[in-house]
């Protein structure tokens, strides 16, 4: 019984964390949708809106947009779940990334990237909320 209760213990504690808004730095850009915070040490999928794939037109522009706009900067994100136009429509977790909206400067980085015309606005995910500021829709 008492190995159990360890056991127990030891796997909810490698679990992902609870609390699902974190204020971090970038410490990797991965894509134009995708980046790494720092701490803790998780891949975050902007919800809501899609940027080219790597190979693909536009890619290193939206990624190269991505990572200007985070260089030096805190980013506060805040997982599906708990408050995102993507409530709903998304899942928490895609593949080995949080689904979150960001911020940096108090701009959603995905609005960001929408008006800058590095990414196309994903109303399956986010509903209308990208959708007025978007020249590319899927």
């Amino acid at each position: 019984m008492i190995r159990v209760a360890i056991a127990a213990l030891v796997f909810a504690s490698i679990r992902e964390p609870r609390a699902q808004e974190w204020q971090s730095s970038v410490s990797r850009v991965i894509d134009g949708d995708t980046f790494q915070l720092s701490r803790p040490i998780v891949k975050i999928r902007l919800c809501g809106v899609d940027t080219p794939e790597r190979g693909k037109p536009g890619h290193n522009e939206g990624a190269l947009f991505l990572q200007v706009a985070v260089a030096g900067k805190q980013v506060q994100c805040r997982t599906v779940g708990e408050g995102t136009p993507c409530e709903g429509r998304s899942r928490k977790k895609t593949y080995d990334r949080f689904v979150a909206q960001c911020l940096v400067d108090g701009n959603d980085i995905a609005m960001e990237l929408v008006k800058a015309g590095h990414a196309c606005v994903w109303p399956k995910y986010s509903g209308l909320h990208y959708v007025k500021l978007g020249k590319c829709v899927r």
